[in-house]
């Protein structure tokens, strides 16, 4: 089997850029302006957060039965 060592090569650099964007992504983020965003969109859903407990409650019940009916069957 011949080994091609171009896309070796160009598949290390992309997993280079996956595996470390932890570090990196972030910082960018803040550079770009996009944590404001988020800042915002956190305080708005803040208002809500009642609003979205309840709800995330009520879809886990709807996926519990949904799997209790299932195995009953």
């Amino acid at each position: 089997m011949k080994t091609n060592y171009k896309k070796t090569f160009l598949g290390g650099i992309i997993a280079f850029i996956l595996g470390t964007s932890c570090c990196w992504l972030t910082s960018l983020a803040v550079w770009l302006g996009g944590v404001t965003i988020l800042t915002v969109f956190a305080t708005f859903i803040g208002k809500f957060n009642t609003t979205i407990i309840i709800f995330s409650i009520f879809l886990f019940g709807l996926g519990m039965f949904q799997l209790w009916i299932h195995k009953r069957k």
